[in-house]
């Protein structure tokens, strides 16, 4: 059997299958990293690629002093960062904006009436919370979020977390704080579950949309910051029972932010007026 270290030194040998034999299990890790900074799931899908190919080319600059998950994930990081920079971000109430489209549009409501069609779909309160977690997080620059997702959803330390974003601890630690002062804020005036005046009622909206043996747990009647964060942590978005419905939010959102489209029907969503 051979160990971590015999797999190290032949894949810096160029052994494309003992390479993967090292960081194999660790692309979940990565893809969870990158589905929670970019959503889209074809892009998730190239920037996995690319990172497991710029992995491999660099191979002979791993050393063994990080863990190869925190090594590839920084890899991962980096490219995500790069993807974010040639998007724009998007605004606020950007999944506001598309639910509401939703309301409006015929062939965006077949597309999520298709989703709850398929047989593996379950929808799952946790999953959509990790969902509107990257929603917000593109609103924020792309180093921003980064730092937020290193440390506070993969749980990297600041020496790590700075170390993978070529930052300097004070630099990164700055970042850190702006993102999670930026998020609280946003869902502040966003999501019903933190705020009675938030606008958002997707949680409650889309378990009542579901079939009925397919609603999952009930959305929480509040949801505090240390709880989201937590409920994003455990969520599987990339592998979970609502990833079908998830990849068409995605998909239309990225467009409809491309674009700076906006429905009329923005303040009433899911079937809950507003506040405002």
């Amino acid at each position: 059997m051979t160990t971590m270290h015999d797999d190290l030194q032949a894949a810096q040998r160029g052994d494309r299958a003992a390479f993967e034999r090292l960081f194999a299990e660790h692309i979940p890790t990565l893809r969870g990293v990158l589905r929670r900074m970019v959503g889209h799931p074809d892009d998730v899908d190239e920037l996995a690629q690319q990172a497991q190919l710029q992995a491999f080319e660099s191979i002979a600059a791993f050393r063994g002093d990080a863990r190869p998950a925190t090594w590839l994930c920084a890899i991962g990081t980096r490219l995500a960062i790069d993807h974010l920079r040639r998007r724009e971000r998007w605004r606020e109430r950007a999944q506001v904006i598309y639910a509401a489209s939703c309301l409006e549009s015929e062939a965006l409501a077949a597309d999520i009436g298709a989703a709850f069609g398929d047989e593996a779909y379950r929808y799952d309160v946790r999953e959509h919370i990790a969902y509107c977690f990257t929603c917000v997080g593109r609103t924020l620059e792309p180093e921003a979020q980064a730092a937020l997702v290193l440390r506070d959803v993969l749980e990297l330390s600041n020496d790590e977390a700075a170390k993978a974003l070529d930052l300097s601890r004070s630099v990164f630690r700055h970042q850190l704080a702006a993102a999670r002062e930026t998020m609280q804020r946003v869902y502040d005036g966003l999501c019903a579950l933190v705020s009675k005046r938030g606008i958002c009622w997707q949680c409650a909206g889309l378990r009542d949309a579901s079939p009925p043996e397919r609603r999952g747990p009930p959305a929480p009647a509040t949801l505090t910051w240390p709880e989201r964060l937590r409920t994003v942590r455990e969520a599987n978005l990339d592998r979970g029972t609502a990833r079908a419905l998830h990849d068409v939010f995605f998909r239309h959102t990225e467009v409809q932010e491309r674009e700076g489209r906006v429905a009329s029907r923005e303040t009433t969503l899911c079937g809950h007026p507003s506040d405002e």
